[in-house]
């Protein structure tokens, strides 16, 4: 019997006179340890077999479980319910699989796909993509490859050894400037007594996401009190099963992380408009009837069920055109209430990163640092104190209005 390093399995001579070769290539789900072995004549063979299963392991090749397709395994994955992925998230995992990576590697086995023939499909993509689409698919396929590895399916995660795509410095991203406070005021103007009305001051005096927005109950709004308290959140899916078919619909969920469940505080302003929304929605139910859907929700549809953010998008992009506001998506509004207020004051940085409901306040300064100016303010009150007759520094704009921003290339959607 011949036993090797810790790890690395043994060469065992049978009492027939050959020689047996056992290598460990994972576990079993009951933790014991699963082995590829090789029976071999000589002792010679059985070392040159025995190098041979080492090599294989170290590059991938041997495997434990079945042989299963990239197509295969990541629809096994992404399209089964799994408490670890949520359903909207799975769906947008496998739509980027199955449009940039079926169609190359979809009948390829998963176990033999390699880091380099990755690098040389990002590396492609990104030449046709932008980066945030590589990164979305190359995530979408790490996720399914971690899955893989936790079930002994691959001994490593390929996906791990590629590189991330960079944006390039004036690569255009769908990120619009902030409102600037001239732009917010227009805004609150052209919204005064409009079904927008609401919607546009909760969104630029909070900065919620649109889904807490959506989902936002009465109940968690105390007036006395002046808080709002963020527990859920709603939004439109459309999720793809096993058999092709799509599953749509408006759902309810729990919010993003454990900091976005906060409560924040509302102004007498803001609680005036939400008086005045509430007693309009009171009318909307006595003249719906028996018709009305009672949810609790602040913004509902015309019969009190939740509001579809579809069909708010579109009222929100008509309203902008008919008032000839500058146009920014709604999730830029998030971004106009942070920079705006870090801005005017950049010690609010930690009440801002709460209020926004991020898991820390680092997030809120790769998010917002640059596009608040931070520096710029820093610079200039440090020479108003060197030259106070004229030390004042005037920001000077790199970007046009209604030009896509490039100043804040961290920026995710889920900020």
């Amino acid at each position: 019997m011949k036993r090797g390093t810790k790890g690395n399995g043994s060469v065992t001579q049978l009492p027939n006179g050959k020689w047996l070769v056992k290598i460990p290539v994972g576990r079993k789900t009951n933790g014991a340890t699963r082995y590829r072995s090789r029976t071999c004549v000589a002792k010679s063979e059985a070392i040159r077999c025995h190098r041979q299963l080492l090599t294989q392991r170290e590059n991938q090749m041997l495997v434990a479980g079945p042989r299963q397709t990239l197509r295969q395994y990541a629809t096994e994955v992404l399209l089964n319910p799994n408490d670890r992925i949520a359903d909207r998230t799975r769906d947008g995992y496998f739509r980027n699989l199955n449009k940039h990576v079926f169609p190359i590697f979809g009948m390829r086995v998963l176990s033999e796909i390699r880091p380099q023939e990755l690098d040389r499909f990002f590396s492609g993509l990104r030449r046709e993509r932008s980066a945030s689409t590589v990164n979305n698919v190359r995530v979408a396929l790490s996720k399914v490859y971690s899955v893989a590895l936790r079930h002994d399916l691959v001994l490593s995660n390929p996906v791990s050894r590629t590189q991330k795509a960079r944006r390039g410095e004036f690569e255009k991203t769908q990120v619009c400037l902030p409102w600037s406070q001239d732009e917010v005021r227009q805004v609150l103007k052209a919204a005064r007594n409009t079904s927008l009305e609401t919607f546009l001051t909760l969104k630029l005096g909070t900065g919620m996401r649109l889904g807490e927005v959506l989902g936002l109950r009465w109940s968690d709004i105390d007036f006395e009190a002046q808080t709002e308290s963020i527990e859920r959140t709603v939004h439109r899916e459309s999720i793809t099963q096993l058999d092709g078919s799509k599953l749509r619909g408006i759902v309810e969920s729990p919010p993003k992380t454990a900091s976005s469940r906060r409560v924040n505080q509302l102004s007498g302003p803001i609680l005036d408009v939400l008086r005045r929304h509430q007693l309009e929605q009171d009318v909307a139910r006595e003249s719906a009837g028996i018709g009305w859907v009672d949810s609790g929700y602040v913004f509902t549809n015309n019969l009190g069920g939740p509001l579809d953010e579809s069909k708010l998008r579109k009222r929100y992009r008509k309203f902008l055109q008919l008032n000839g506001i500058r146009y920014i998506r709604i999730h830029d509004i998030r971004h106009t209430f942070a920079t705006i207020i870090i801005e005017d004051d950049s010690g609010q940085l930690a009440s801002v990163s709460k209020a926004l409901g991020h898991s820390t306040i680092g997030i809120t300064m790769d998010t917002y640092a640059k596009t608040a100016r931070i520096e710029t303010r820093a610079t200039s009150r440090m020479s108003e104190i060197m030259f106070p007759d004229r030390g004042k520094i005037e920001p000077i704009s790199v970007n046009p209005p209604g030009k896509v921003s490039s100043i804040a290339p961290g920026h995710r959607r889920a900020t």
